[in-house]
């Protein structure tokens, strides 16, 4: 992240996560454990909501650079949250001007499948990671 506050401003606030955590590490075992010589890093953790951690890290010390990706570029990734209603999520990140990459929400279409019947729609966080966002089924099981 390049900035933990306008990330917790599009993760919190736009997407409803919950702060776990938010503090500042300079110790010398997570530079170790990044390996570089010293560090400095701020440190959000959100509760997703499904007992997993997003951890929103910003490097203050050494600096990192933005690096611009397509989802089909080698080495990219994305990561998929849960959402009860995808069409309003998509209206406040519309209206706060984020990146939305899917030209439409699309319906899952696969028979028997754990997604059958889930809306998806992909977008980008302020920092340019790509975010799918996955409106399940209203009973939560496949058809």
């Amino acid at each position: 992240m390049s900035d933990v506050d306008r990330a917790l401003g599009f993760y919190r606030d736009l997407l409803g996560l919950g702060v776990i955590a938010d503090q500042l590490l300079d110790a010398p075992e997570v530079a170790e454990l990044l390996g570089l010589d010293s560090v400095r890093l701020r440190i959000a953790d959100l509760d997703s909501g499904d007992g997993r951690t997003v951890e929103l890290i910003q490097y203050l010390e050494p600096r990192g650079r933005r690096v611009e990706f397509e989802s089909s570029d080698a080495a990219s990734t994305h990561i998929a949250f849960t959402v009860d209603n995808l069409a309003a999520v998509r209206d406040r990140l519309t209206s706060a001007g984020a990146t939305i990459v899917s030209r439409r929400p699309i319906t899952i279409n696969e028979p028997g499948g754990a997604f059958d019947g889930s809306i998806c729609l992909y977008v980008r966080d302020p920092d340019g990671a790509i975010l799918e966002l996955v409106q399940r089924r209203p009973d939560g099981n496949p058809s």
